[in-house]
């Protein structure tokens, strides 16, 4: 994953860290975010990625992103 992979699509100024990447804090405001009744939380921590900017949660929809 390059540097344009971890930009925020929706600020276009954060970095998206996956679950492993945030303190425990930040890891306490992703829970508290709405989702999707499509993702189990196992599944947000394995493969979904956060903005700790603007708190947009990417899905990994995108082709390459894994």
């Amino acid at each position: 994953m390059n540097n344009l992979d971890s930009k925020c699509k929706r600020c276009d100024w954060g970095t998206l860290k996956r679950w492993d990447q945030m303190d425990e804090e930040q890891q306490e405001v992703a829970l508290r975010l709405p989702r999707s009744a499509d993702f189990s939380l196992d599944e947000r921590k394995a493969r979904h990625r956060w903005c700790t900017r603007c708190w947009y949660e990417d899905v990994g929809d995108e082709v390459g992103n894994a």
